[in-house]
């Protein structure tokens, strides 16, 4: 039988003074209880809300580059400027990526073509960009805000451009407005008319000013690209862990690729975190903040414990004495308050469990706490079920909670039964 097991059970976390307060609950484990819930509760949003956060930064930042990027070492990777030298993607070419490529990943030609929206008010400076492939699943198309993705494959829409919500709104335009666009080419200047089929928002400022997209046969027309030519090709649908060996593989497949004359030129090859890096390195900086915040809490939950614990010492003292009186030692004690001590931990996770859990489920269904998208790119706070996360914050939380009992219970030792039969 055991003994310490049968004894906390048969005792009561409710204070015990023989006044008319007998039935209500110790301050010490109220205070416990709600401290632990309270750690627990921030510590589960805060491994929900920091890897969502940069879960859905990474996947915009690689909805508008590619998560690998092969491009004419001449030419830049980047949107500052045109890419002057086209790259030829042949069918050996295409042969080749195709077989270095994970399940899920494709590659498709891009072009990028510098040019300016005006209107008789007001201009704006943008890069251009035409995929060779259907936007209708884009990135892009997730975020229209107006209109629609056109259908390319209609030479009515060959002229239908996206734009983004803040370059709508510096030229005053929206969905079906005509606007000219202007494009130097070598030493000509080239004029097209527009139509604004739809306008996207992102929330991200730094791409949403700069970048509008146009018709691969638009493109083509503007640059003298012939239909196997573009400016770069761009490798998507990789998973996370794939990027870098993708990097790896392409850079050999360049290689073979311009000495066994598959392309007119040898070509470098990005991933998104060389284009990118100032984005993933403030994204890396996050995972200290959970450190902290997972200690900080860690040690709001200790010290509350440690005090409860010693409490429900103090306030039995007594029962320490008589206990000790009929023979029972010091290891018995000690077991029979780490029992009492484990059901105040197991209630204050439970119940931190439960508020968190709630809270990520609402965020998740009804997004009711805003963020200011300027700031943080994104217009609510973002959340995901880390479930081996949560899982591994309870089992290290009730092991961190019985190491941490360990402390109080030396006290028992030190009590000596004919002093604390006195005791009051």
């Amino acid at each position: 039988m055991n003994v310490s097991l049968l004894i906390a059970r048969r005792l009561s976390l409710k204070r015990d003074n023989g006044d008319h307060n007998g039935n209500r609950r110790s301050p010490a484990v109220t205070i416990a209880v709600a401290g632990i819930a309270l750690s627990i509760t921030i510590m589960l949003l805060t491994l929900a809300i920091v890897p969502g956060f940069k879960h859905q930064i990474t996947r915009k930042v690689m909805g508008f580059d590619a998560q690998v990027t092969m491009h004419p070492v001449q030419s830049t990777a980047g949107y500052e400027g045109a890419e002057t030298q086209p790259v030829a993607f042949t069918p050996e070419l295409a042969d080749m990526i195709a077989s270095q490529l994970p399940a899920g990943g494709k590659a498709e030609l891009t072009i990028r073509q510098p040019g300016i929206l005006k209107t008789d008010e007001q201009f704006a400076g943008l890069v251009f960009k035409a995929f060779d492939g259907d936007m209708a699943d884009s990135f892009i198309a997730e975020n229209l805000e107006a209109g629609g993705i056109p259908d390319y494959g209609c030479d009515s829409m060959r002229y239908h451009i996206v734009i983004s919500h803040t370059t709508a709104d510096a030229l005053g335009l929206s969905r079906g407005d005509k606007v000219n666009g202007y494009f130097f080419t070598g030493n000509n200047l080239r004029t097209r008319r527009f139509t604004i089929a739809g306008i996207y928002n992102s929330h991200f400022n730094e791409y949403d000013k700069l970048l509008a997209f146009m018709s691969m046969d638009a493109a083509r027309a503007l640059t003298g690209m012939s239909e196997n030519e573009g400016s770069a090709i761009e490798i998507r649908g990789l998973e996370p862990e794939d990027i870098e060996p993708v990097r790896m593989a392409m850079q050999k497949v360049a290689t073979d690729a311009f000495y066994d004359n598959a392309t007119n030129c040898y070509l470098a090859v990005n991933d998104v975190y060389e284009q990118d890096p100032m984005y993933f390195n403030w994204l890396d900086l996050l995972d200290t903040n959970v450190i902290v915040i997972l200690v900080l809490m860690g040690c709001v939950a200790a010290v509350t414990l440690i005090s409860c614990l010693f409490i429900m010492i103090l306030e039995r003292v007594q029962l320490i004495g008589t206990l000790k009186a009929l023979g029972a030692d010091n290891g018995l004690i000690a077991r029979t308050f780490l029992y009492m001590a484990e059901r105040v931990v197991l209630r204050g996770i439970l119940i931190g469990d439960a508020i968190g859990l709630a809270i990520v489920w609402l965020q998740w269904q009804f997004h009711f706490i805003p963020l200011d998208p300027e700031a943080y790119y994104l217009n609510s706070v973002p959340v995901e079920f880390n479930w081996t996360g949560i899982i591994a914050l309870n089992i290290l939380a009730a092991l961190l909670a019985l190491a941490i009992m360990l402390i109080p219970t030396h006290t028992v030792a030190r009590i000596s039964p004919a002093r604390v039969m006195r005791f009051e």
